[in-house]
């Protein structure tokens, strides 16, 4: 069973992850390469696939559910 709470922390990945990515990007673009920025970017880019993954079978087994009480 799916927490609420998982849930919710994958949305709020979803939303804060797009701008963690971009100010890494930004910070790569005016300082240079540097190991920080781009495991940021690495470790931030698998949170997004596992958030975008977990709310998409939450929402498949939602419709499922729908179907079956029909």
């Amino acid at each position: 069973m799916r927490s609420k709470l998982g849930t919710a922390l994958d949305i709020f990945i979803l939303l804060i992850g797009p701008i963690i990515i971009y100010s890494r990007i930004a910070d790569i673009s005016r300082d240079g390469i540097s190991l920080y920025p781009l495991l940021s970017i690495i470790i931030i880019g698998i949170a997004l696939a596992f958030a975008i993954y977990n709310l998409y079978h939450i929402v498949k087994a939602k419709q499922t559910d729908q179907q079956r009480k029909k």
